[in-house]
């Protein structure tokens, strides 16, 4: 069968991300013997009719579409890409009768009210490596498919039972074997060139509970992980086939559990490998020998998903941690000439000005090189966050649903614009996605075009970029704007 995989994705800020999953996709669905092809929508000024020439030129028996994410998960500047979603299904209902699998973790996150909005024919919850092969064997032999993992159709449910779009046992223990991501069916240099890392995944799943977080949901709430040797057999193919080029390893999180990132970081030293890498990572367990085997291996950057400085919040977003613990993280880091970018959440249920100010103060002793703030907590179906906020009655399950739906509580509602782009005035290397544009699609052209690779958050480090970024802030507004329809915002009821 003639297989048509489509990327949706076109959102290139803060950098272009290459679509390792649909890769991983196309590798399974060539190995199972299907003629493949790929249409990725990132790069080009018209991307839809290029899609359309495609479809004629190939002909596809299926089209497979891939949907990464749901918006932007900022709040206020927030952007809802169902609209570009739609047009993708135009452009390819126009030009070709050939059924449509929707799938993707943008998908996956609300797949019944995709299948809904988009007209889907057929579409796949979570992982589909297998379960896309299986529904292709199927309609290739003109049968009904039945017992695929995870499928869904216009007319019926979900297949798979359990609380996740893929109960335990239909999730792969070995979710790669023998598996590469068929990069060169991409423009894998372009994505390198325009977004300055290439990616890898080392591992699925997550066994912490933070309270918003959709990863459980997706990948299961336990690790299914590959051997070290062979993430890094991937790693040195990748630096023969393309050149040097800096990683960034996808994982949820990279160094937790410890003894997985130690053995990648290990065999990277053994061979010798002289590679630039960044990730995101977790306070627990990140002690002063973990930071420094990580440098010596070639790490340069961490995204520290610490989300507070301020117990009482970590408590409520269901981190593994405490403030101390998170502080002392960051300091092993820097310790090993780690760059480290703080991401932070503001706004979840019990947040308070005090809360605030502790978290923003605890972030100025911590000098990190970064601080990414998030105003709000963006709601999905399925958190813990979510199904506590509808059992208390503070919102209705019809509240988290195509519409971007964010949580901010009523106590901090007035008081976090005006404080925290007063932070980012002083501090000059905070970005603020919700309330100003982090990069203009120009002057990230023009960085990369420097030849500057790797997370450009690190140059946050730097005084020229503390005033540039400063500037930004230095008539910031002192309210969330006018209301608009294509977002929610829910208080305390």
């Amino acid at each position: 069968m003639r297989i048509l995989l489509v990327s949706a994705n076109r959102e290139q800020i803060p950098d272009p991300i290459f679509p390792l999953g649909l890769a991983y996709i196309a590798a399974a669905v060539s190995k199972a013997g299907h003629q493949v092809a790929v249409a990725d929508l990132c790069f080009g000024r018209r991307p839809l009719a290029a899609l359309r020439r495609k479809v004629l030129a190939f002909r596809p028996d299926v089209i497979g579409l891939s949907l990464r994410n749901v918006d932007n998960a900022a709040y206020p500047l927030t952007v809802d890409y169902l609209p570009r979603h739609r047009e993708v299904m135009a452009a390819l209902r126009t030009v070709s009768d050939a059924p449509i699998v929707l799938g993707g973790s943008g998908f996956s996150i609300l797949p019944g009210a995709y299948m809904q909005a988009l007209d889907g024919d057929f579409g796949i919850v979570g992982e589909g490596e297998q379960s896309f092969v299986r529904l292709l064997d199927a309609l290739g032999k003109g049968q009904t498919p039945v017992d695929v993992p995870g499928l869904l159709s216009r007319t019926s449910q979900l297949r798979s039972p359990g609380a996740g779009p893929l109960s335990p046992q239909h999730r792969p223990p070995d979710w790669a074997p023998d598996l590469r991501p068929a990069r060169e069916l991409f423009d894998y240099r372009r994505y390198v060139r325009r977004g300055g890392s290439g990616n890898v995944q080392t591992k699925r799943g997550c066994v912490f509970k933070c309270s918003y977080c959709t990863y459980p949901l997706l990948e299961g709430n336990r690790f299914r992980a590959r051997q070290a040797q062979d993430v890094v057999d991937e790693i040195e193919t990748l630096m023969h086939d393309y050149g040097p080029h800096p990683i960034f390893f996808v994982d949820s999180i990279l160094n937790f559990p410890r003894h997985h990132v130690e053995g990648i970081c290990e065999e990277i030293l053994r061979r010798g490998l002289k590679i630039r890498w960044s990730c995101y990572a977790t306070p627990v367990k990140l002690d002063r020998r973990q930071a420094k085997l990580m440098a010596l291996a070639g790490c340069e950057g961490i995204e520290l998903g610490t989300d507070a400085v301020d117990d009482a919040q970590l408590k409520s977003l269901g981190k593994s941690f405490d403030a101390e613990l998170a502080e002392q993280a960051n300091r092993y880091c820097r310790e090993a000439g780690l760059k480290v970018c703080q991401t932070v959440i503001f706004g979840a249920p019990g947040e308070t000005a005090n809360s605030v100010r502790a978290t923003c103060h605890a972030l100025r002793r911590m000098h990190p090189t970064a601080v990414v703030a998030m105003t709000g907590v963006r709601l999905y179906p399925g958190t813990p966050l979510t199904q506590s906020l509808i059992s208390q009655g503070r919102v209705t399950a019809d509240d988290v649903g195509l519409t971007p739906c964010f949580y901010i509580d009523r106590e901090v509602r007035d008081f976090l614009p005006t404080y925290l782009q007063r932070q980012a005035l002083e501090a000059g290397n905070w970005v603020l996605p919700g309330l100003a544009p982090p990069l203009l699609p120009a002057s990230q052209k023009l960085l990369r075009g420097l030849g500057i690779s790797g997370p450009l958050w690190r140059l946050l480090q730097k005084p020229l970029m503390h005033r540039l970024n400063r500037a930004k802030f230095r008539h910031a507004s002192t309210s969330w704007g006018i209301p608009r329809p294509n977002r929610k915002v829910i208080h305390n009821k």
